[in-house]
């Protein structure tokens, strides 16, 4: 039996600090059938050097996408290269990686060996694996021993009802089966990251989203993150609140305003493809569809659908914002 090819997409831009560590922990995975397919957003440092390197030295192994077509965002870079591994490869699975992790070594071989025995028990189910994380800083010293304890998660927040307020799933962490990918068709404009719409998209086709809680990931924290680990510990939200409370409440504003055009989106995608989709889903989409742009009824339906998961303080904000 031939061992499963992982299709791995990252995008780049302007990494040339980190992204010789990322591709060289990938080169050492304890599993070796994988792909690693890279899209650049236009970098202007020496990103794309290293990369040619490395597509040089690894061709059959590394493969760069070079059409110049620039996104502006990682989310848009993520769906450009997720369409092109779709018509293109034949991937068994396909994993995201960013441009300055730090994969361990058994990343690859201990998600995939979840991922068959998922599987087994779920035939022709769309499926997530993911793990949790190691927060480090630029010098890979660890800042948390658990991404999911720091930022407060509970991966096994993963019904349809949380995930409409919450992303509970690292992308950089996880893994999708093909029964999943074939099922999404593209990312929307309102998609707040890919992750995350993934997830939804997941649950919605009748899903699981599996959690290991074991660390695969060194995340690595810099001042050029375009996504971060937050501390949501009760004393370091009051120190952020206190510190600027104006910023605060105009981020959570901002957020709840992105969190409900996803959700637009969603009902939108889940209707489009109702043959998919679970009958609890399209029922709680359409429930939401009625109620989704009156703030009094949106908050009586994230009550009664228990929408309102994680900590007091998230659901306190998810409350008052979303």
């Amino acid at each position: 039996m031939n061992e499963p090819l992982i299709g791995i997409l990252m995008a780049t831009y302007n990494g040339e600090k980190f992204l010789k560590d990322q591709i060289e922990s990938i080169l050492n995975q304890s599993y070796s059938n994988w792909m690693l397919l890279i899209h650049d957003d236009g970098s202007e440092d020496e990103t794309l050097f290293f990369i040619r390197h490395y597509c040089n030295k690894y061709p059959d192994k590394i493969i760069l996408i070079e059409d110049n077509i620039k996104h502006g965002c990682p989310k848009k870079n993520f769906a450009h290269i997720f369409n092109i591994a779709k018509l293109k490869f034949d991937f068994d699975y396909i994993m995201f990686s960013d441009q300055d992790d730090i994969w361990l070594e058994d990343k690859i071989e201990i998600t995939l060996r979840n991922m068959l025995k998922i599987e087994k028990h779920y035939q022709n189910t769309p499926i997530i694996v993911h793990t949790d994380l190691k927060i480090v800083d630029s010098y890979l010293n660890i800042i948390s021993d658990s991404f999911w304890k720091y930022q407060r998660i509970n991966p096994c927040n993963n019904s349809i009802s949380c995930l409409l307020l919450e992303n509970t799933v690292t992308g950089c962490t996880m893994m999708i089966n093909k029964f999943l990918y074939e099922r999404i068709f593209y990312f929307p404009d309102e998609a707040i990251m890919h992750d995350w719409w993934t997830a939804l998209i997941c649950v919605s086709f009748k899903g699981h989203i599996i959690p290991i809680e074991k660390p695969t990931v060194l995340y690595r924290q810099h001042e050029k993150n375009d996504t971060g680990a937050i501390d949501y510990s009760a004393s370091a939200f009051l120190k952020r609140l206190m510190r600027n409370p104006i910023k605060s409440m105009d981020n959570a504003i901002k957020m709840g305003i992105k969190v409900r055009m996803q959700a637009k989106a969603l009902i939108k995608y889940v209707k489009e493809y109702a043959n998919y989709t679970d009958i609890n889903t399209l029922e709680l989409i359409s429930s939401l569809e009625n109620q989704i742009d009156n703030q009094l009824q949106r908050k009586i339906f994230y009550l009664k659908n228990k929408c309102l998961c994680g900590s007091f303080i998230k659901k306190m904000k998810k409350f008052l914002f979303y």
